[in-house]
């Protein structure tokens, strides 16, 4: 026994001596393979303007899609010129060079060496001058590059408009004017003329997002006393005539002494100057708390202020591990450690000024485990580390037991942030088994992380083709080419990685709605009932919609004699189905809305988003966690980075051909869509713009002129031969120096859009349909016609408009004729606004 014992206690000596001696070696080697994320490097260029500073330009290290970077305009002086200051912070600039290019990218216009600066205390300031190649009130595209001393270049990006009608001096006075009287509530009373203030579009509750509908007291912070730390930094992004859209982005702080917190502002100005004032057309201002991990914690909250409600955040299963994002920084609280982790953050107390703080990029939680271990990406303009000064995708893993971060892959995107945004919203998922799936150009790709290979799962990934659930592990999407006769829906679980797939009867094709949840709705139509219009424009009537689980099991299914389904929305837990019914004729004409109901109850997650009242600070936002944290003893946690050799780049093919429309707003791109239609619509309500995939502007909130018409139209009549489409058709084409007999290629079969589209090969056709009258004498102001067709069939054009009408072409009576403006735009309304027009190949540059 005694032998046994000892042979017992040896072994236990043994093993505890083991686990010393190797952790020890491991920890060891750990550290010398684990650094702190490499600090910004990159100066940063800001344009000046008779003393006045703006456009703050970050650099890129490698190319990107000139066309899309849209987020700054420099407006250039008399002579073509704009003064310009680098910060170098530290850095040797050997040259500065500029290149000058048509708006869309495509046309080099000059590329000349800057010699006219001066460089004082690690700021270089001087002038550029641009040559006499250039148009006035054109657009162009700008790129300042900066030769540095290690012989690497660095692009800065502008868009530039030689103009003398832009008045940017004025309307940066008022928009200055305006933002420095917002500290002082007498100052400001003379503010109250540019608001519209009313209590049902925006309510008094919260600091985080104030707009000119606000209250007087809200748009002078309430009575939160707030300092301005530093000088607002000012972006000009769209000036056009006599409007203009501005942005502030300033730090302030709230309160005195130890509670003091700092906050992220950013104002929103879009005004209009005129020779008698200056209107406030739109004015916004969000605000967002940036936490400080040694204050942010009380009880059982995690304190986050004043900052959106809309918290990112995910939690293990168990809930002793809940992951947030907060003031664009990654934190995970260990319930069961009782020790809060900052995993991500660009800045931090040492890396805090202008290039750490720049917020060109976002931060998704992938995946948290029992063990404290996190899956995260980070998207975007990489501000510091390897890949500072690059567009891209870092895919990081967060080892708790290490607190260490490690990046998995990383994905190099050609684009900017702003369209890259748009696409990881759309589906970024990391399955467990280390699968990364993404949607980029219209294309879904499976990533192998450990291959560091890449294979494309689904090509022309629209929404008429492919969906995916809201927690982005369920992915559908149609089988073949033709999205409206297929009649397989694939389906893949990408958590589980399985597949199966509902198939229909033949003659009948299926199409994908959206989802409830993790449960996938489809409709069904017959083949027989499927058709175009003379524009060319599918229908889809679903005789049947049902809602199916992830194994494709059909759990529910709505069906009425005579109803068919055109569409659906999708909103909590509710569906609203858009139907039609035939009539005895044939034709469809629509009734009321149904509705779905989704009876299931939501998971509750044991840590939870609370919004609380608090005094100044109104609507504070807290984290409330399934225990109580010890102040006392909790843990604040910096991850190091693990050091590895070789690269972890994988760079995927850009993407097809397939048609993709950008709606760019003040914030930068609000949607990607296959049609212009949708997309002309939102840009008119978000005075934006809209360029197609190759960076041209098809689409842009202007100031039209009084009156325009197109005299070379003048009244033409329906024949014997000639319908009233092919009357239009034939005097579009004409417009463009184009004769064709369109009735002859109608009786071929041809739609609206196809004969266009293969008699206007330099031009860009587009189907408005569901836009407003409004909207599209955008071309008409181009002296370009627009086709709207009529519910009985018939076909005019529009050809003119002044203040209070329009003009329209009638081929079916043969008149030529003006009509009130709203009475058009109701009359135009009920024949379902289908309109077509094109865009010219120069339009881009207008």
């Amino acid at each position: 026994m005694k032998k046994t014992a000892i042979k017992i206690s040896v072994f236990i000596l043994t093993f505890i001596v083991a686990l010393i001696v190797i952790n020890k070696v491991m920890n060891k080697d750990h550290d010398n393979l684990t650094m702190e994320l490499a600090p910004a490097s990159i100066p940063i260029v800001t344009m000046e303007r008779a003393g006045t500073a703006y456009n703050e330009l970050h650099g890129y290290k490698k190319g990107t899609e000139v066309a899309f970077q849209r987020d700054t305009m420099t407006v250039l002086g008399e002579n073509r010129d704009t003064g310009f200051c680098v910060d170098t912070y530290g850095r040797d600039v050997t040259g500065i060079s500029i290149e000058v290019r048509s708006a869309d990218g495509t046309r080099l216009i000059e590329n000349t060496e800057v010699t006219d600066y001066q460089e004082k205390d690690g700021r270089i300031t001087g002038v550029i001058s641009l040559k006499d190649l250039i148009e006035p009130d054109e657009e162009y595209s700008l790129t300042i590059v900066l030769a540095l001393e290690d012989d690497t270049s660095v692009r800065y990006y502008t868009r530039a408009v030689w103009s003398e009608n832009s008045h940017i001096d004025e309307k940066l006075d008022f928009i200055m004017d305006f933002h420095k009287r917002l500290y002082d509530k007498e100052a400001a009373r003379e503010l109250s003329r540019y608001l519209e203030t009313n209590s049902q579009l925006e309510d008094s509750t919260s600091l985080h997002r104030v707009n000119i509908h606000s209250s007087f007291q809200q748009i002078t912070w309430g009575s939160l006393p707030v300092k301005e730390v530093t000088e607002p930094v000012v972006t000009v992004r769209e000036i056009r005539g006599e409007t203009a859209s501005v942005l502030l982005d300033y730090l302030v702080t709230g309160t005195e002494g130890d509670s003091a917190a700092c906050y992220q502002v950013q104002e929103y100005y879009r005004v209009r100057y005129t020779a008698d004032r200056m209107y406030l057309l739109d004015y916004e201002r969000t605000m967002n708390q940036l936490p400080a991990a040694g204050k942010m914690y009380a009880n059982d909250k995690i304190l986050l202020g004043i900052t959106d409600e809309d918290v990112p955040m995910a939690e293990s299963e168990d809930g002793n591990i809940v992951v947030f994002v907060a003031g664009n920084r990654l934190f995970a609280y260990n319930v069961t450690a009782n020790s809060l982790a900052v995993i991500f953050s660009f800045y931090d107390n040492e890396n805090a000024d202008a290039r750490t703080l720049y917020g060109e990029h976002s931060l998704k939680i992938l995946d948290v485990d029992e063990g404290g271990n996190v899956a995260f990406a980070v998207y975007g303009y990489m501000n510091r580390g390897r890949h500072e000064g690059e567009v891209g995708i870092q895919i990081y893993s967060y080892s708790n037991a290490f607190n260490t971060i490690e990046e998995l892959v990383y994905v190099p995107y050609r684009n900017t942030y702003a369209v890259l945004k748009k696409e990881v919203e759309q589906m970024l998922y990391l399955s467990r088994d280390r699968k990364l799936y993404l949607s980029l150009d219209n294309i879904v790709y499976e990533v192998n992380l450990e291959e560091k290979s890449y294979s494309a799962l689904v090509r022309n990934a629209d929404d008429n083709r492919m969906q995916v659930s809201e927690s982005n592990m369920l992915l559908v999407w149609l089988e073949g080419d033709d999205v409206y006769h297929s009649r397989t829906l694939h389906m893949k679980n990408l958590g589980s990685d399985t597949q199966s797939a509902i198939n229909v009867r033949e003659g009948e094709a299926i199409r994908p709605l959206g989802f409830m949840g993790e449960d996938v709705i489809y409709g069904i139509a017959r083949e027989s009932d499927i058709g175009k219009d003379s524009a060319g424009n599918t229908f889809f009537p679903m005789y049947s919609v049902c809602i199916a689980n992830t194994r494709g099991e059909l759990l529910k299914e709505y069906k009425q004699e005579n109803v068919y389904v055109t569409g659906c929305e999708v909103a909590d837990n509710q569906i609203s189905l858009n139907r039609v019914s035939k009539n005895e004729n044939g034709g469809y004409q629509e009734i009321a809305q149904d509705h779905i109901m989704n009876n299931a109850e939501k998971d509750v997650c044991k840590n939870t988003v609370a919004v609380a009242d608090v005094d100044i600070y109104q609507r504070y936002v807290q984290i409330q966690t399934k225990a109580s944290i010890d102040s006392k003893t909790i843990k604040i946690l910096t991850p190091k980075e693990v050091v590895f050799e070789g690269g972890r780049e994988l760079s995927l093919p850009v993407g097809n051909e397939a048609d993709r429309y950008y709606v760019f707003g003040p914030y930068g791109v609000e949607k990607i869509d296959a049609s212009p239609g949708p997309a002309v619509a939102l840009a008119y309500d978000i005075s934006g713009t809209v360029t197609d995939r190759m960076g041209n502007c098809i689409w842009r909130k202007v100031k039209r002129v009084p009156r325009n018409q197109i005299m070379a139209i003048t009244e033409k009549s329906v024949t014997e031969e000639k319908s009233s489409l092919s009357v239009c058709l034939e005097t579009m084409l004409e417009q463009e120096g184009i004769i064709r007999n369109a009735q002859a290629l109608l009786e071929q079969g041809k739609t609206v859009l196809e004969i266009l589209q293969e008699n206007l090969p330099d031009g860009q056709v587009l189907d408005l349909t569901g836009c407003s009258l409004d909207s599209v004498l955008y071309y008409v102001n181009q002296d370009i016609p627009v086709l709207a067709m009529l519910e009985n069939g018939e076909t005019v054009l529009i050809t003119g408009f002044n203040e209070f009408n329009v003009v329209i072409m009638e081929p079916f009576t043969g008149r030529l004729y003006k009509n009130g403006m709203n009475d058009s735009a109701e009359w135009f309304a009920e024949n379902g606004n289908r309109f077509i027009t094109y865009s010219r190949a120069e339009q881009g540059m207008k």
